[in-house]
């Protein structure tokens, strides 16, 4: 008997082709108009900024009015900004790129929105929805730094936005569910968001911190990206299939000894890179936990949590502290404690 496919699914894979398409102007117009320069770490600093940040504020407004398209109005931003980008140069140039940057977070809600509010008691839609960020990633940066044309990344977004047009309409014609949430222990529900945070920041640092003395190509980074795709969808779907808890104990487990031989070993740094991303779905579930009526603003705590671990990552000499043996030991033992200690059952 053939396996009938759900709409979830489709609207899942439609918002994963959005968030690749996103990130591949956004990323390919930072490194295009400004990674040459000697201001390009603030440029990127910038964008972090307007597109993570910015995801906690949108989120919570969305949640407060369910009827703002945030998918249209970050569509818009996006490529009203990209055209701006190569109409003007100097200070309206930068503000553009505010423009797309800020675009690129609407659209990260307008996603959040549609796979959270479509996939009930799963976690795979979210999860897949948000790997296509890495793939896009590393395409654009790609894209940028040899000096292709910005046509590329200007027509992928208008397919994406395509897309977003169509993948709106299977939203709203979609059954709404309720977010998928966990069952966790009976604690303060503000120590249950201060742990997915942490868990959340080790991510985005030890994303700098990583020992990686192989990754000096960019063949060996795109397998870096890639892997960290891979890690993020294979998390929610495994988490469906066998149990969030167990899926982010065994991943959060056995990525430590993985990244810590993983320096000058290639392939075993990508598959703890791979495992420790598989717990991105289990921390949004934490909090969707202890959020059920403001799911996109979970989702946005989430966004911050990766700035602040990215941001932790500029402070003099933390990424070398970080990637030594035993403060990644650490940290990556302090996130198995908290799965461990914050959830129970099979979830």
């Amino acid at each position: 008997m053939p396996c009938k496919i759900k709409s979830t699914d489709i609207l899942a894979l439609m918002w994963f082709f959005i968030h690749f398409a996103l990130e591949v102007i956004c990323f390919q117009y930072l490194v295009l108009f400004f990674g040459k320069t000697e201001y390009a770490a603030f440029y990127a600093l910038m964008y972090d900024v307007l597109a993570f940040f910015t995801q906690i504020i949108i989120g919570r407004a969305s949640d407060i009015k369910p009827r703002l398209c945030c998918s249209y109005i970050g569509s818009a931003f996006v490529l009203s900004g990209a055209i701006g980008m190569l109409l003007f140069t100097g200070v309206l140039r930068v503000l553009f790129f505010a423009m797309l940057s800020l675009g690129n977070a609407f659209v990260h809600i307008g996603g959040a929105k549609a796979t959270l509010h479509t996939s009930g008691n799963r976690l795979a839609p979210v999860s897949v929805f948000v790997s296509g960020g890495a793939f896009g990633v590393i395409t654009g940066r790609l894209l940028g730094s040899s000096d292709r044309s910005f046509f590329i990344g200007l027509g992928v977004m208008l397919f994406g936005s395509l897309l977003i047009f169509f993948a709106e309409k299977l939203f709203e014609s979609s059954k709404k569910l309720e977010p998928c949430v966990f069952v966790v222990r009976n604690i303060n529900p503000a120590l249950i968001v201060i742990s997915a945070f942490f868990v959340v920041s080790v991510r985005g640092l030890m994303g700098y911190g990583i020992p990686m003395a192989w990754k000096k190509t960019w063949t060996e980074n795109l397998l870096l990206f890639c892997m960290m795709g891979v890690g993020k969808a294979a998390g929610g779907i495994l988490s469906d299939r066998f149990g969030a808890r167990k899926v982010a104990l065994v991943s959060g487990g056995l990525s430590v000894p993985f990244l810590l031989l993983g320096n000058n070993i290639m392939w075993s740094s990508l598959l703890g890179i791979a495992l420790f991303s598989m717990t991105m779905c289990t921390t949004l579930g934490m909090l969707l936990s202890v959020m059920k009526s403001r799911p996109l603003t979970a989702f946005g705590i989430t966004t911050v949590g990766l700035l602040t671990g990215t941001l932790l990552a500029f402070i003099p000499g933390a990424v070398s502290i970080v990637s030594g043996a035993i403060p990644l030991t650490l940290l990556s033992v302090a996130c198995f404690f908290v799965f461990l200690f914050t959830m129970k059952g099979e979830n």
